[in-house]
């Protein structure tokens, strides 16, 4: 049985299955940056008590929005999974996505990776250059980036 078919017969228990959890999920995650764009974006911020995020992405924490997409995909992936597991023939129409999701999963941590190797990689050639073990530099010690882009 087909998507096509099972809308026809239970369209009130698909939908109750996935679009009212990824629905209130998108409610949850609106009221989070509601509430978030309250606090930091529009809050009481002086020039004595400035916003530490100024400069970010509305100013919020950094990786606010990186964080929410990637939750975010992960639960819309395992509603459809679990929805997979009661309906035969569903894993055709959502095979795309699925491929789409390994994709942006693969290259986001992919990217993060070669980040990291290709700063570590200029410390310890410069650690190298100064004759010192890059255990023993004052950046693997310390734990500081040489961009900031590379925390996280």
């Amino acid at each position: 049985m087909g998507v096509v078919e099972f809308f026809a017969e239970n369209p009130s228990q698909y939908m109750w299955q996935v679009f009212i959890p990824i629905g209130v999920w998108l409610l949850i995650v609106l009221g989070f940056f509601v509430l978030l764009l309250k606090k930091y974006t529009f809050g009481n911020w002086t020039e004595d008590k400035p916003n530490p995020y100024f400069g970010e992405t509305f100013d919020m924490p950094r990786g606010v929005f990186r964080g929410t997409l990637t939750l975010t995909l992960v639960f819309v992936v395992t509603v459809l999974e679990l929805v997979n597991v009661r309906i035969i023939g569903f894993e055709e129409e959502i095979h795309e996505l699925m491929v789409a999701f390994q994709m942006m999963i693969a290259f986001y941590f992919g990217s993060k990776v070669m980040h990291h190797m290709t700063s570590t990689d200029r410390r310890k050639t410069e650690a190298i250059a100064d004759h010192t073990p890059f255990y023993q530099s004052s950046q693997y010690l310390s734990g500081e980036f040489d961009d900031e882009g590379a925390a996280g």
